[in-house]
């Protein structure tokens, strides 16, 4: 079923695109604009900016751009019927029961993707009935509740349980489901059969296991990973995940996003754990901003969401001797990023987080997650003290030199000094002595840090220095003095104030035979006549869904970003005429045309061809005038 233009129009003005990035992507503000780390690409400055007032996002970088629609086709990977949806239900506004049924994300859809998540849904809650409902689930369900996993935990969770046979085999035999999707799901595992039946060729990849499903942040589950209840044979891995999939890259997904985020957005913070069991109990705790890692190392992509949400972190891994080398590795690779403040849960008797919470009680934990945070730097001098004589010399030596290289990467000159003072402190040692050396460590950092970015540097005659200076200046400039010759800033001058200013539309429709000179831009221009004979006033937002070219919709808001200041003058409009129409040389205009002429055989357009035939034979009668006159 179509979407009505006017329904569409509805649900994106009922919206605010603030309000849906914001669950996405943290944001500041700086003029008129909403500032963020852009979502779809890693960067260490923030180039993503929302404009409230004309209700569009861009990305100078990766030029991404558009509405609150592209902008959720963008993050979520949907097809333009399933983002109206998706933003109609961030907006809480009702639709008109027809069109869910028709492009819904639960139901049977048209996208792979869709499918894959539909068949996901179906196994999750195949498994989920198994373990609450049938006798084929009681033992796990026991384990579980051993585990003090109640029914209310299970049931908001959604566990489940895959028993020793081919239960989702023959589940989705019965519903008749194409044979090339189940490979891809990742649920089976592919066997070579005599069988005329594909299907016969597929056992199910769970077996035997507690099911705790993977879902994205819109609460869709996309992967398992599946726990095994009864261990007989140690080469067979206790946790068990799915392998990725067109859905699922383990890379990407955090464990209890799509719970934890209300909070984390609340709070701004989040508590990094490292096993669906700690988040689930810290859950039941009432720790409810928790989220884990898929049984992999801290993954950059998985920090950039973080680091979109939140700006406090706080590490809670487990507090033996493994879960410490995790979290010095999470803080190794967190603390040159700058993007959080960061600290560590120091958990008691080197227990794990759903230990302490059987040892100490729910209330004590959350107590624990405030008043054991511990800054970085005080963690590694706890770490770093473990297996050596603090008494004898070289030990003494050997960690002071561990702890000032962690203080190196400290900017703040405070922190510096509060952690300076208490090594010379403990230890009987000039601070003046500390101070030297923390400098000589801070200065080859810097010069490590310089040559290793200086390799990624073309080599040419100019010098570190002055690319140095170069980046700088460029940070300096806009993006139209770095990109546009001057004749194109005309252009989307005039393009900018004719769209947002009907005077300057009515002068311009007027000049007879008056065109843009980037084809582009000619496009645009033409595109709007359509538009203003639908709408009264311009509006970006609206705009870019009538535009259906996605380069053009990309032009159109990197142009809206650029924010022309002050209203319209006649000398403005006159002096982008004049230098579009009679002062871009015309040999310039005969190599376009030329183009023109050829893409108009090709096309075997003789109208068109005709047309530009007359046009190029009227610019070399100017040329040869204009010859005639400098003659």
């Amino acid at each position: 079923m179509k979407i009505p233009s006017e329904l569409i129009d509805e649900v994106r003005s009922e919206v605010n695109i603030l309000d849906i990035v914001s669950q996405k992507v943290q944001l500041h503000k700086s003029g008129k604009n909403w500032f963020g780390f852009c979502p779809f690409h890693p960067e260490n400055t923030p180039s993503f900016s929302v404009n409230e007032q004309k209700q569009i996002f861009n990305c100078f970088s990766c030029h991404r751009g558009g509405n609150v629609y592209k902008f959720i086709m963008e993050s979520e990977g949907l097809t333009f019927p399933e983002a109206f949806i998706r933003v109609a239900e961030l907006g809480n506004v009702h639709l008109d029961p027809k069109y869910l049924q028709t492009n819904a994300l639960d139901s049977t859809q048209s996208s792979e993707n869709g499918k894959l998540i539909d068949l996901y849904q179906k196994a999750n809650q195949l498994y989920h009935h198994i373990l609450v409902n049938t006798e084929l689930g009681q033992d796990a369900l026991d384990y579980l509740h051993k585990r003090e996993i109640n029914d209310d935990l299970i049931e908001k969770f959604q566990l489940g349980y895959a028993p020793e046979t081919d239960i989702l085999k023959n589940f989705v035999k019965e519903k008749k489901i194409d044979y090339q999707l189940l490979r891809k799901s990742g649920l089976f595992i592919e066997h070579s059969t005599n069988s005329d039946n594909p299907i016969d060729n597929l056992t199910d990849r769970f077996k035997g296991r507690v099911m705790f499903p993977i879902r994205n942040e819109n609460a869709h589950p996309i992967a398992f990973s599946g726990r095994i209840l009864n261990q007989v044979d140690v080469s067979i891995p206790k946790y068990l995940n799915s392998p990725e999939t067109p859905i699922f890259n383990k890379r990407r997904v955090l464990f209890n996003l799509d719970k934890a985020k209300v909070t984390m957005r609340q709070n701004k913070s989040v508590i990094l754990f490292e096993g669906f069991m700690d988040v689930i109990s810290a859950y039941k705790a009432g720790v409810t901003n928790g989220v884990a890692s898929m049984g992999t190392s801290l993954t950059d992509e998985q920090v950039r969401i973080l680091s979109h949400l939140v700006s406090n972190l706080s590490i809670c891994y487990d507090g033996d001797d493994p879960g410490q080398k995790a979290t010095k590795r999470a803080l190794e690779m967190l603390m040159p990023l700058e993007h959080f403040d960061l600290g560590v849960i120091n958990l008691p008797d080197k227990l794990d987080p759903d230990e302490v919470i059987k040892k100490y009680g729910a209330d004590k934990f959350k107590e624990f997650t405030i008043d054991r945070r511990e800054t970085p730097i005080n963690f590694f001098m706890r770490y770093y003290a473990k297996g050596i004589n603090l008494e004898n010399e070289n030990d003494q030596l050997t960690y002071i030199t561990a702890i000032l290289k962690e203080l190196a990467t400290i900017k703040d000159p405070i922190e510096r000094d509060l952690y300076l003072n208490r090594l010379a402190s403990r230890f009987g040692i000039e601070y003046q002595n500390l101070e030297s050396q923390l400098q000589s460590l801070i200065t080859q950092q810097q010069q490590n840090r310089q040559e290793s970015e200086y390799a990624n540097f073309p080599k040419d005659h100019r010098s570190f220095n002055d690319y140095q200076k170069e980046i700088t200046n460029s940070i300096n400039l806009t993006d139209s003095e770095t990109k546009y010759s001057r004749i194109e800033k005309a252009e989307r001058l005039l393009l900018y104030r004719l769209l947002h200013d009907h005077s300057v539309w009515v002068k311009v429709h007027e000049i007879e035979n008056f065109t843009f000179i980037h084809e582009n831009y000619q496009t645009i221009y033409v595109v709007a006549e359509g538009y203003f004979n639908q709408y009264n006033e311009f509006k970006s937002a609206v705009f870019l869904d009538y535009v259906q070219d996605e380069q053009l919709q990309k032009m159109i808001t990197d142009l809206e970003m650029e924010e022309y200041l002050g209203e319209a003058t006649n000398k403005e409009i006159d002096d982008c005429i004049n230098l579009i129409m009679d002062e871009y040389p015309i040999d310039e205009k005969l190599k376009i045309i030329e183009q023109k002429i050829n893409k108009a055989k090709r096309m075997n357009d003789s109208q068109q061809l005709m047309s530009l035939i007359m046009e190029k034979t009227n610019l070399l009668r100017q040329k040869d005038v204009m010859k005639s006159t400098l003659i």
